[in-house]
């Protein structure tokens, strides 16, 4: 069940111009934070009344450590970026349902495909997965050199294939290039998180491929419990509307409609 806790800043990081890590700690164990799932921050700052939807980077259950990762794209997310060590925050989660990997096993090739602010997830996948002893291939896109994080998180996990949009660092070109020429048919499960952009290729490249993949999905979120119904997104060929933070933000690349 998802709990509210208070956490306290231990170190705020910018990673490039408009995109931070937040380490975090509580007194507490932490329960159900796993990959793929989010939490809920509130700011401290009675102007803002709704909580803002952010993607786990990294969890230290059992001490109480907390990693998000998140882009500055409005008032809110500009605030938080501006916040000391120190400075408490009541975070609630974990929420969503996330990534699939209980059926993974030592040795199983896996493959991770995001780009910009749908990497975080990912990392946090990344490192979970390495532990069981998977065999972890990365491919990340970005629009130029400047804009990259993570690398090394990646590269310490596995295998790291980089594409940019202007060719200022690894291939020219997108994670499309990078599926086309790198693609292995050993993968036994793809995890995708990223722009609507990138997962409808994902979803449009693997649709004949007989392996899970997983979509998870960015949306804009108002209370994270889907009391709000602000992020409804179409699954079952279009047949029924789900909640992406009830249901999601992880779902399967057949059952969802991009």
């Amino acid at each position: 069940m998802p709990s509210v806790n208070n956490f306290i800043i231990q170190e705020q990081c910018q990673l490039t111009a408009d995109v931070y890590l937040l380490n975090l700690k509580t007194t507490a164990k932490l329960s159900g934070y796993h990959p793929g799932k989010f939490v809920m921050v509130e700011l401290p700052n009675e102007l803002f009344q709704l909580r803002r939807p952010l993607a786990i980077a990294d969890c230290q259950a059992m001490q109480g450590k907390l990693s998000l990762i998140y882009r500055t794209v409005g008032q809110g997310t500009h605030l938080l970026a501006t916040l000391k060590p120190g400075v408490k925050l009541n975070i609630l989660g974990a929420l969503g349902n996330g990534f699939a990997d209980q059926d993974l096993a030592a040795n199983d090739q896996v493959l991770l495909i995001g780009g910009g602010t749908g990497l975080p997830p990912l990392m946090f996948l990344a490192k979970t997965l390495a532990q069981k002893g998977c065999q972890v291939t990365t491919m990340a896109g970005f629009r130029t050199r400047t804009q990259i994080f993570g690398a090394k998180v990646f590269q310490a996990c596995g295998k790291f294939l980089l594409a940019t949009d202007d060719g200022t660092a690894g291939v020219q070109g997108t994670v499309k290039t990078l599926l086309d020429n790198y693609w292995s048919d050993e993968y036994c499960h793809v995890y995708a998180c990223g722009p609507l952009g990138l997962l409808k290729t994902v979803q449009q490249q693997l649709a004949d491929r007989r392996l899970p993949v997983d979509l998870s999905l960015e949306s804009r979120m108002g209370c994270g419990m889907g009391a709000c119904a602000g992020c409804m997104v179409s699954v079952g060929h279009g047949n029924l509307n789900q909640h992406v933070c009830l249901k999601g933000p992880v779902f399967s690349a057949t059952e969802v409609k991009l």
